[in-house]
This record gives structure tokens, C-alpha cells and sequence, in this order.
């Protein structure tokens, strides 16, 4: 399953501070948005807007036509931060059943969910016996272990080389694909957002605006071999030249 998300006329205010200046996004049911833009532009503002962990100066933000707060309420967001968010004191397969015990639903079964992610064998780790891509894994499948309608994700792949964040990248694309849900996703990684996005949201420095709403063409789930189609050249290209077109006009 999967919800809509509706920004109409966002703004955030910290004080003096304009974070987010009259956001207007819609995001359909399924689709995997990227929100890329330099440090401070508001993108994960956005982001802990739609999660209710945050809200606008003004301006209204809906998922499937009701306030984040009754979404969260109804456990239907599902959150992976920069850095795994897992207890160390459970077992790999006991993070992922906290989370369905936490929200009451018991959603996609938790052995099952990581031996499907890759971690056949690891269910009964530590923390501190896993590696730093096994950790987002489960970070990843707690997330998703009660089958939110929406996923958000800011930076997930941000703690992780180089190898590990693009092998990752294209093994949620995979998982999506058998999983759909809406994915708001916050990077810094051009590459990354047109690799496994549908739409790639450009943001201005701050205070947050949007620059472009730029589709990517090609279906997902995509593989390594995309990054050297000219799509996706001509979009990288694209982005980037808004990107630093304006951050020297900011300069």
C-alpha cells in the first residue's frame, strides 16, 4: 500500500531563520521523490514535516488527504535516518519485531523480512557483530517491518562507502519493487537521485525553494548499467548545473 502527499504554500520559520519558503509538492501514491540541495536548503525540514516530528510557520501538508500527525498516529510512516537506529542491546531479528511490537501491527514477518534483505544468518546478531551496510539493513527492514504506506529516508546510505552505498542504493530499488510504497528521500548524491528516483526536486540555499522538478524517464527499478545511458548523463548534468549555478550566484 502506499499514500499521496500533498505541500501546499510551506513555509518554516526558526526565528529570523527561513528554512523553507511557500513549498508547493504533490507526490503520488508510489513514487519515489529525491529532494537534493546544498546544506541548510530545508530538505530535511521537508522531511520531518511529512513525518510530524515538526511543523510549518504556515502552509498545509496532507499524506493520503489527512494531517501527518493522524498518518503517524495510524502507523503508516516509516522512518530510516543517516545512522542505524537499532538498540544494541537486541538481536537483529529482535530491532525488527520492537518495531511491530511498538506500533502494534504486525506487518511483514521479521525473519523472513531480513533473510529477504540479505541477512540469512544474521538474524540472532548483536549490533557490534554486524557490519556498518548489515546495520542499515536493519535499520532499513525495522522501518518497514509494520508495512508503512510511506517511507522516509534522509541520507540513509550517508554513514557507508562508496561500494556499499551504491550496492545498497540499487538493492532498495529492488526491494521497492516488490514492496512499492511513496518515498520521500533527502541526499546530497546527484547519481544516487537519479538512480533511484522517479522525480528529483532541486533545491535553492536557503531558505528552501524549489528550483526544478525534473523526471526521470526510465522505469524502476534500475541497474549500475543506467549511469552510463545519456538520460542519465543529460540529467546529472542538468541538476548539477542548477546546483552550482546557484550556489555561485549565493557565493
Amino acid at each position: 500500500m502506499s499514500a499521496d502527499i500533498q505541500l501546499r504554500n510551506v513555509s518554516r520559520r526558526f526565528g529570523p531563520t527561513v528554512a523553507l519558503e511557500s513549498v508547493d509538492l504533490d507526490i503520488a501514491a508510489g513514487e519515489f521523490i529525491a529532494l537534493v540541495g546544498p546544506s541548510g536548503c530545508g530538505k530535511t525540514t521537508l522531511l520531518r514535516l511529512v513525518a510530524d516530528l515538526d511543523q510549518p510557520s504556515s502552509g498545509s501538508v496532507r499524506i493520503g488527504g489527512l494531517p501527518p500527525a493522524t498518518v503517524r498516529r495510524q502507523r503508516q510512516l516509516g522512518l530510516v535516518s543517516q545512522r542505524p537506529a537499532v538498540l544494541p542491546w537486541k538481536r537483529a531479528v529482535e530491532d525488527v519485531e520492537f518495531t511491530q511490537k511498538v506500533t502494534g501491527r504486525a506487518g511483514l514477518p521479521a525473519r523472513g523480512l531480513l533473510r529477504d534483505f540479505g541477512l540469512a544468518g544474521h538474524e540472532e546478531k548483536m549490533p557490534h557483530h554486524l557490519s556498518g551496510g548489515m546495520l542499515q539493513r536493519v535499520n532499513f527492514a525495522s522501518a518497514i517491518a509494520h508495512d508503512p504506506e510511506v517511507l522516509l529516508m534522509d541520507e540513509p546510505f550517508s554513514a557507508l562507502d562508496e561500494m556499499k552505498r551504491e550496492e545498497l542504493g540499487l538493492w532498495l530499488g529492488t526491494e521497492l519493487a516488490t514492496r512499492p510504497k511513496t518515498v520521500l528521500f533527502v541526499t546530497h548524491h546527484v547519481d544516487e537521485a537519479v538512480l533511484l528516483a522517479d522525480r528529483v526536486i532541486v533545491f535553492s540555499p536557503a531558505p528552501g525553494r524549489i528550483l526544478a522538478d525534473i523526471a526521470v524517464p526510465s522505469p524502476r527499478p534500475r541497474t549500475a548499467a543506467f549511469r552510463t545511458d545519456p538520460q542519465f548523463v543529460a540529467l546529472t548534468d542538468r541538476i548539477r548545473g542548477l546546483l552550482f549555478g546557484q550556489w555561485r550566484a549565493a557565493a
